[in-house]
């Protein structure tokens, strides 16, 4: 089956959804560990520590077992991690 022009559309899909979410993990916790030791320790910043691996395991099983909304899911979680912690800790400072 081809997916806009080209082969292997659900397969490509898939690992575009995988690899942000993998990506997703070193990233929000490296931006937690900084903006600790900048701002100090708000509770917000453990949806930074929590949600990116639930984001790689839902990409790898989305992958895995070839759920494109399972997929989807962790790539929009993975992209959304950063602006759900950043939201609530700038509410809490103010």
């Amino acid at each position: 089956m081809e997916f806009f022009g080209g082969g292997y559309g659900l397969e490509r899909f898939l690992t575009r959804c995988l690899y942000p979410s993998l990506g997703s993990v070193p990233v929000c916790w490296c931006a937690m560990v900084f903006f600790i030791k900048e701002e100090g320790w708000h509770f917000s910043f453990l949806l930074c520590g929590f949600l990116p691996p639930v984001a790689a395991y839902l990409g790898f099983r989305g992958k895995r077992e070839i759920r494109t909304g399972t997929a989807a899911a962790a790539a929009a979680l993975a992209l959304a991690t950063l602006p759900l912690t950043f939201v609530p800790a700038s509410l809490e400072m103010s």
